[in-house]
């Protein structure tokens, strides 16, 4: 979806769903490669406007140090697709869903890290009755919290995906 389109995905819980980055729209590159960095998903109820602690992570992947690639390396061998599963056990109704890479390249000073966000409308179906606890965005994040001041250039071992935990259903 453009940022501005207004259009409503209907999809059902528990479903996998596929978002699509693109640097310029539909067309060309889906991100520099030296953007290194993760990437996360979240849901929110559509009629909280995402305001407050709404935001609940449904999907994060970050650094595999056995094959030393990152999310966004993933993402532009899969020609800027992520797959994504919607929780199951959600309750029905309309919500908002937040991608978002973060790039590393210049994080290893305060404020370096880049922030790439989207946002799509859902109409989700489904039986489920729960609505996960969020957190704020803005707010979550930090300009010093471990996994947005890093330096990617050193060796990794590990590397801590910034906000919540992904939220894994009742």
């Amino acid at each position: 979806m453009s940022p501005s389109s207004t259009d409503t995905c209907g999809i059902t819980a528990g479903s996998t769903i596929t978002v699509e980055w693109h640097h310029n729209g539909d067309q060309g590159p889906v991100i520099s490669a030296s953007h290194k960095g993760p990437c996360m998903v979240y849901m929110a109820p559509l009629e909280s406007n995402g305001e407050g602690n709404v935001w609940f992570k449904i999907f994060e992947d970050g650094y595999d140090s056995k094959s030393k690639k990152w999310c966004v390396d993933k993402l532009i061998n899969n020609g800027g697709k992520l797959n994504v599963v919607i929780p199951k056990d959600i309750r029905p109704g309309g919500y908002l869903l937040r991608t978002e890479i973060m790039a590393l390249h210049n994080a290893r000073d305060v404020g370096g890290m880049q922030d790439y966000a989207n946002c799509a409308q859902l109409q989700v179906a489904g039986s489920g009755s729960k609505t996960p606890k969020g957190v704020a965005i803005p707010g979550v994040y930090k300009a010093d919290d471990p996994g947005i001041l890093v330096n990617i250039y050193k060796k990794l071992s590990e590397y801590p995906i910034p906000g919540p935990s992904v939220y894994t259903g009742a």
